[in-house]
């Protein structure tokens, strides 16, 4: 029986072609890792692998407000505990004072007193790296003047940062002042009449005046309850710090997560590609082998076919 050549030729060079596509294939998604990068090579993983693309694009914007909201609370909380560290100085030298001690001493304390407001004072008016003053509101003003008096330029606006759907976190606080209209902060509050700037300076002032009566009648409850209202606030930005940490822990893992799910969907499962590249290989060859040898007895068949004469 002849065997038509040209039919089995164009047979054996469709099977080689397909097979050399496929090793083409396999070959580009072993050297760059990557088994889907357009919709044609698996509809149904590209459009998965692109909805989580949206997703990780989603919560890396989240990561950035996380970093910025980390930095915000963590100032926050460091001026707050170095405030009630000032204030617990300040409560410690008013009760040290009794009837006898002497009224150089009481000005010596007044004196280290006055340097703790000093202290406060830069802290209070402290800016951030882009040059706004952390505690000074929206308004961008010192809370603070140069001489420790309220600032009335600065306003009592906060602001917070979204760090997760549905999540938002306090970043900036505000000092507050008895200015017109008076604005709540960590240094005064109008419900309770906490007024921490005004109980130190009244504080520096009968000190100065070897007042000792004043300095434990009156000074001294009076810093004890500053010293309480700054805690609160030590208490509440701890308490920021801590959600913001909690997030970026969960978006790290959301991350972690997604991105892991992504390369599943388009990263070349390389043990498995390599196996299939030898089986393709060893079937392309095999292939090419079989041909040459069906085309070799096809061309002997037709040379020993007598012809009609």
């Amino acid at each position: 029986m002849r065997v038509d050549s040209n039919a089995l030729s164009q047979f054996l060079i469709n099977g080689s072609q397909t097979s050399q596509q496929a090793l083409a294939t396999l070959q580009q998604q072993i050297s760059t890792g990557n088994s889907v990068t357009e919709a044609s090579d698996n509809p149904v993983a590209f459009d998965q692998a692109t909805q989580i693309q949206a997703e990780l694009a989603q919560l890396n914007a989240y990561s950035s407000s996380i970093s910025s909201a980390k930095t915000d609370t963590t100032a926050n909380n460091s001026a707050m505990t170095q405030i009630y560290n000032l204030v617990s100085q300040a409560s410690e030298y008013a009760t040290s004072v009794d009837g006898t001690m002497s009224t150089t001493q009481m000005q010596t304390l007044g004196t280290e007193t006055s340097s703790l407001l000093s202290q406060l004072t830069s802290i209070v008016n402290q800016q951030g790296a882009n040059g706004t003053y952390l505690f000074g509101g929206t308004s961008n003003q010192p809370p603070l003047t140069a001489t420790g008096a309220y600032n009335s330029a600065a306003n009592g606006e906060t602001t917070s940062t979204e760090i997760a759907p549905g999540n938002s976190v306090q970043t900036s606080i505000v000092a507050g002042g008895s200015g017109t209209p008076p604005a709540d902060g960590f240094l005064y509050d109008s419900a309770t009449g906490v007024d921490v700037i005004a109980t130190l300076n009244q504080t520096i002032t009968d000190l100065n005046n070897g007042d000792a009566s004043a300095v434990t009648s009156t000074d001294l409850p009076a810093l004890t309850a500053a010293l309480n209202h700054v805690s609160m606030y030590v208490g509440s930005t701890s308490a920021n710090m801590a959600a913001v940490s909690a997030a970026d822990t969960q978006n790290q893992q959301q991350v972690t997560s997604e991105g892991n799910e992504l390369n599943t969907l388009t990263q070349t499962n390389l043990p498995t590609a390599t196996v299939q590249l030898q089986q393709i290989q060893n079937q392309y060859e095999a292939t090419l082998e079989a041909g040459s040898r069906i085309l070799g007895m096809s061309i002997l068949n037709y040379l020993s076919t007598p012809t009609a004469g």
